[in-house]
């Protein structure tokens, strides 16, 4: 497992705010102002926004802002180190 440095996660998460726009997932439109974590938890906030390695790491991906896209948390998690992701709400096989 790779270890990832907090400040490049940090400024993906910045970069895809930046970027905007919907999943890369599902194609939703993704709301930027959700906090990452629930209320009164340390559990991640389904429909948070991600950023999503495009090639995962584990499939030698880089950890930094070229391999990061927009992504909720719940399509990210289903997605897991998959290369190419099927549309979610479309085809029902991440689910």
């Amino acid at each position: 497992m790779v270890r990832r440095n907090s400040n490049m996660q940090n400024r993906m998460r910045e970069h895809v705010r930046r970027l905007g726009g919907n999943c890369r997932i599902c194609g939703e439109p993704i709301d930027y102002t959700i906090p990452y974590f629930l209320p009164g938890t340390r559990k991640p906030n389904p429909e948070a926004f991600v950023a999503d390695h495009i090639i995962p790491i584990d499939k030698g991906g880089r950890h930094d802002t070229s391999n990061a896209a927009p992504a909720h948390w719940r399509c990210n998690s289903k997605k897991r180190a998959r290369l190419v992701a099927p549309i979610i709400k479309r085809s029902g096989t991440l689910n």
